[in-house]
């Protein structure tokens, strides 16, 4: 799905024609084949540890999943793309500075309700199935921002678009 998603954003996002990058959509296919089995464990890990017994059980597996491992694979994702790409650990610490959050915060509108409908209605043997075909959008997304320039990205305090001045990401949080 990484690779597809990658093919899909540059011909359809950026428009890149005969200029498609085969070695970013290697690099996301060489991302995917890491993440998937990542993933996979990650969601038979959680459904040995929160067994769905009750509807408040499936609410603590999705915050579980949303506050560990929806921040963990964001930064891996972001990490092994640099390494995968070449970059520093400097370079490196610069694309998740800036574009960690507005992913996060991103993935956090639309993660909860795909896995709310996953952790209730999906088989768990088919729930790494099911994310995976959602993912196509999700990987999309991330493929076109991990491969914005550093600095073209301007975070917005309102879905208008208007520059928020008192807002800042510290490199210290």
């Amino acid at each position: 799905m990484f690779s597809t998603s990658d093919i899909l954003t540059q011909q359809i996002i950026e428009k890149k024609g005969l200029h498609h990058d085969f070695r970013r959509t290697l690099r996301m296919y060489i991302m995917g084949v890491i993440i998937g089995p990542i993933q996979r464990t990650w969601f038979l890990t959680l459904e040995r540890l929160l067994p769905p017994t009750s509807k408040m059980q499936i609410l603590k597996k999705l915050i579980v999943d949303q506050t560990i491992y929806g921040p963990f694979i964001i930064f891996f994702f972001y990490s092994l793309s640099g390494t995968l790409s070449g970059k520093d650990i400097s370079e490196i610490k610069e694309v998740i500075e800036e574009k960690y959050l507005r992913t996060l915060i991103t993935g956090y509108k639309v993660w909860p309700f795909v896995q709310a409908i996953n952790f209730t209605l999906v088989p768990v043997q088919l729930r790494a199935n099911f994310v995976q075909g959602v993912s196509l959008g999700w990987n999309m997304y991330l493929s076109w921002m991990v491969n914005k320039p550093v600095n073209s990205l301007t975070l917005t305090h309102d879905s208008l678009g208007e520059k928020n001045p008192d807002f800042s990401v510290d490199s210290d949080i």
